[in-house]
């Protein structure tokens, strides 16, 4: 009877859990939770769509699953590139994607990476896991030598202005000849977070050390001098892991830092995998030190030998959601209060083919919106910029394609986070099951549809928005291969396809309108086989005139600048909307408005708009070469518009 009372309180709370997991007062990724505010596209008006509709989608309005994490959208960059990817080229094709953060130093090579310098007690050699122990060379990495230095990577980060995630070395507790080998380690990644001063909000104590693959994985115990196994174990990480809080705690606190720090789990029963590293692991870290982490980490890479795109999407759509579940029924049987979730390295799993085709964006769309339905905290997706196989960006031995090229995937994120809000929506689809479908609102009004055809088959799709007031248009964006196969290697977006020596319209990608259908006879959608579609619902409150999205007399809007990033000169265009009738009785339907713009310290750089205004539209043009503003470094700025009721601020580039 007992034992079937704790499977019943295990399914409950799990379940509970899941649906309320973003609401959580104690979850790190959501101390710092921002509502959105929409941003409308440039569009072009179209004719309504009267086929009829195969798949209805119902977007329930009113059932929010809960708060969306900023952190879900992150990426990572490697060391091991000998390319410093620290450079204009980069950072402006990644302040396009709105990043939240960037993981650093690397996946496995995080294990045998030393930040400042050689610590000077490191075995030429060690066990390899994956060949019986035999002895390897260890090919420790210094961070001082290699192109992307921590500094390089704090740089980079500072232009774009995003958070970061930092892969502290745990296999250095392992092999490390010191007397107590898990004491330095632990010591030399609080010197990280002295040197850090705060800048680095998340840390997670090393990279899938579980796996044969890693260094430390399996040591040599005669030269281990602290008594540790030859295998490493869930509870030996458990109590190493305690070492390395208590050192970087102790470190943010000298500095005035507050910092996060995530454990590994894994993420399915490893009772009776083939690594006997898995047999215990999560029960012997949450053993020793569930309780101390702020966060747990998963890993994964989706597909991997899926032949083909639908079971890529559908094979990734089931893991997440296997992972999440398993890992949080897996907390709370083991009596570990339910924390946040962050998955930190994730990416197409193979084959080629497909990493570098409209699956792997078609599958990463799936898996973001996966991860924000069932209320993840944190993701940091697998890589900026690779060589042949994978990579947002191309790095490659093709000396036709230039540097950096975006890949297919880049472009189903470009618009990713443009089109997800501030809270999670449920949906319902009824007609079929090759189409997937998400929904997330602004606190702007605004709600998104996103739908994903894993099939080889057109369809029309309706969407029906519960307890919605829809305007008079919806947007959208429609991505699709430009040849009918699988794993097609360039995209298309609304039609237009790419330009010489690209996989997508990257040329002219900024400039591509939305198409905007009249919403007045219902919301319809066609939907290619293979494709993803991004939909804007407007509000009543949205005003949206013709052929224009620069907002209405009767809506406050602050668009986003453009060209962003920019140099030297951009524009910012923006609307005051009328006085009520209240407002305005007897009084002037002028208004106090300000458009200023500061540094990300907070310190006032320049006003643009400080004067009374009527209700109307505006633009006004910055110019980084005028007077003081001539003096400002390259970086990220916000813009903040003030009237007398309203405020809304974004953030701007300058890079020279």
């Amino acid at each position: 009877m007992k034992v079937l009372y704790k499977i019943f309180l295990i399914l409950f709370f799990s379940g509970f859990v899941n649906s309320l997991f973003g609401q959580n007062v104690e979850n790190c990724f959501l101390e710092d939770f921002e509502l959105k505010t929409a941003t409308l596209p440039p569009y072009e008006d179209v004719e309504k769509i009267t086929d009829t509709e195969a798949v209805t989608v119902t977007v329930n309005s009113a059932d929010t699953l809960g708060k969306i994490s900023k952190y879900i959208f992150g990426n990572a960059i490697a060391v091991w590139m000998s390319d410093n990817v620290n450079n204009t080229t980069v950072r402006n094709y990644l302040s396009k994607l709105n990043l939240s953060h960037i993981r650093f130093p690397g996946g496995s090579w995080s294990d045998i990476y030393f930040w400042n310098g050689n610590p000077g007690d490191l075995p030429n050699t060690i066990p390899d896991g994956q060949n019986n122990g035999a002895p390897i060379s260890l090919y420790p990495q210094f961070g001082p030598t290699h192109v992307n230095t921590p500094d390089v990577y704090y740089d980079m980060r500072d232009k774009l202005g995003t958070q970061g995630l930092i892969t502290i070395n745990y296999g250095y507790a392992r092999y490390g000849l010191s007397e107590k080998p898990a004491e330095q380690a632990a010591h030399l990644a609080a010197d990280w977070v002295r040197y850090d001063k705060g800048r680095t909000k998340f840390w997670e104590i090393g990279n899938e050390n579980a796996g044969p693959w890693e260094a430390g994985f399996q040591i040599d115990t005669t030269r281990n001098k602290d008594g540790q196994p030859e295998i490493i174990t869930g509870e030996l990480y458990g109590r190493h892991f305690k070492i390395y809080c208590d050192s970087m705690r102790a470190a943010a606190a000298e500095v005035g830092a507050t910092i996060y720090i995530g454990g590994q789990l894994i993420q399915y029963d490893g009772t009776n995998s083939w690594n006997i590293a898995e047999h215990k692991w999560n029960e012997g870290f949450l053993k020793e030190a569930g309780s101390l982490a702020d966060f747990f980490v998963i890993h994964n890479y989706f597909g991997k030998s899926s032949i083909t795109l639908r079971l890529q999407i559908e094979s990734a759509k089931t893991e997440i959601n296997n992972n999440i579940n398993f890992v949080r029924q897996d907390m709370v049987a083991k009596g570990i209060p339910v924390k946040p979730v962050a998955l930190t390295e994730w990416n197409c799993g193979g084959p080629d083919e497909a990493k570098t085709s409209i699956a792997n964006g078609m599958q990463a769309v799936v898996v973001f919106n996966e991860m924000i339905k069932n209320n993840f905290g944190l993701s940091a997706r697998w890589l900026v910029a690779n060589w042949e196989a994978d990579g947002l960006l191309y790095i490659g031995n093709n000396s036709s394609i230039p540097k950096w090229t975006p890949r297919p995937d880049y472009f189903y994120l470009f618009y990713l986070n443009k089109f997800t809000g501030d809270h999670v929506l449920s949906t319902v689809v009824t007609g079929s099951n090759d189409i997937l479908a998400y929904a997330s609102k602004f606190s702007s009004g605004e709600e998104c549809v996103i739908l994903a055809n894993k099939s080889k088959t057109d369809k029309v799709v309706k969407i029906d928005p519960k307890d919605f007031s829809t305007g008079d248009k919806y947007f959208v964006y429609s991505l699709v291969g430009e040849e009918a196969t699988d794993f097609a290697q360039t995209v298309m977006v609304n039609d237009e396809g790419p330009g010489s020596n690209e996989w997508g319209p990257f040329s002219v990608l900024e400039t591509i309108p939305a198409k905007a259908y009249p919403s007045a006879d219902g919301i319809k959608v066609y939907v290619p086989a293979r494709s993803v579609q991004y939909i804007m619902l407007t509000s009543k409150s949205t005003s949206v005139g013709d052929g224009n999205n620069a907002g209405g007399l009767n809506n406050f809007y602050l668009a986003q600048n453009y060209p962003n990033p920019f140099n030297p000169v951009t524009k910012i265009k923006y609307s005051i909307p009328v006085k009520t009738r209240h407002s305005t009785a007897g009084g002037s339907s002028l208004q106090n408005v300000t458009l200023k713009v500061y540094d990300i310290l907070g310190n006032e750089v320049a006003v643009l708009v400080n004067e009374e205004q009527p209700a109307g539209e505006y633009e006004i043009e910055f110019s980084a070469k005028s007077g003081d503003v001539n003096k400002l470094a390259s970086g990220v700025y916000i813009y903040k518009l003030q009237t007398e009721k309203y405020s809304a601020s974004r953030k701007l580039i300058l890079i020279k």
